[in-house]
């Protein structure tokens, strides 16, 4: 590991980007934790089909604490078990519950207080099984409501929204439903991903050239999904992929919202977002003072 990751602060990057606060959120780029309720450390991943669904290393928590601000996840009702709001990949259980994400958001951002996070609630329910999402509202109301940041701010920009509220530093995005038709709740994340249930990194660089817009516009969080997965292994470890297409002097990062990436602090992932949204800042900030000049 190099010396400039190593000072790298991961738990505050977003703090430490220079005029960050002439962003939106979604003029950031996020770094984003692929399904990030299905990983190594969790209560039933030896139950599992193991590394076949695991798209993680670890806790949400460490993951947060690694720098991701943007969780793609997706719950279902586990009628077995207490709570019954559970994490899954295709069907697959983790034993992750949605209390222990939102007590991990509660515990970073009490520390953490400048930092923005962003629950891309992918997917609700899964096959046939049934979904409350009324349950699903009313808990998530009851412990991130007062950190929520409601959608008719979505056009603020970063300083505005700090301004506005000392608390409120969570996106909840969701699936459009009448049981979640509330300000606290954001539309639902747009996806760009191959479709194909096995792709190789060849694949997967077709498809982002195919993909990617010529800029991202700024005006709705959507995300590009860069991952690989094989037959006989799983989710793959593309790290060298990653920091190879990603870095800044390519011109992928720039045009990306979230990057949605498995094991993800095993690259660099991280630092682009934050170098990237830079160059976003220092940007803004140029065309607001020809603007004032002119």
């Amino acid at each position: 590991m190099s010396e400039q990751r190593n000072i790298f602060d991961t738990r505050n990057w977003m703090s430490n980007v220079p005029g960050i606060g002439r962003l939106k959120l979604a003029e950031i780029v996020w770094p984003g934790a692929h399904n990030a309720g299905m990983d190594r450390q969790a209560p039933d991943h030896g139950v599992l089909v193991g590394h076949w669904v695991s798209c993680q290393n670890d806790t949400f928590a460490w993951q947060l604490n690694q720098g991701a601000r943007a969780l793609d996840v997706r719950l279902v009702d586990d009628y077995t078990s207490s709570p019954p709001l559970c994490f899954h990949h295709d069907g697959q259980r983790s034993g992750r519950t949605l209390d222990d994400l939102i007590d991990a958001v509660c515990d970073f951002l009490d520390d953490h207080r400048d930092e923005f996070i962003l629950l891309d609630f992918h997917q609700l329910g899964y096959g046939s099984t049934t979904f409350d999402y009324l349950k699903f509202r009313d808990q998530l109301l009851t412990r991130l409501g007062e950190r929520a940041i409601p959608r008719s701010e979505h056009h603020k920009t970063l300083d505005q929204l700090k301004a506005a509220s000392s608390r409120q530093r969570v996106v909840l995005a969701v699936p459009a439903r009448r049981e979640l038709d509330d300000d606290c709740f954001w539309e639902s994340v747009r996806h760009r991903w191959s479709k194909k249930r096995i792709i190789d990194t060849e694949q997967l660089e077709q498809f982002i050239n195919d993909t990617l817009p010529p800029q991202n516009d700024g005006t709705r969080l959507w995300s590009l999904s860069a991952t690989a997965y094989s037959l006989f292994g799983g989710p793959r470890r593309i790290h060298t992929f990653i920091n190879k297409r990603f870095d800044t002097s390519g011109d992928w990062i720039g045009r990306c919202c979230i990057i949605s990436v498995d094991f993800f602090e095993d690259s660099d992932i991280v630092r682009y977002c934050s170098a990237a949204s830079r160059m976003k800042a220092v940007d803004k900030t140029v065309a607001h003072v020809s603007r004032v000049i002119h």
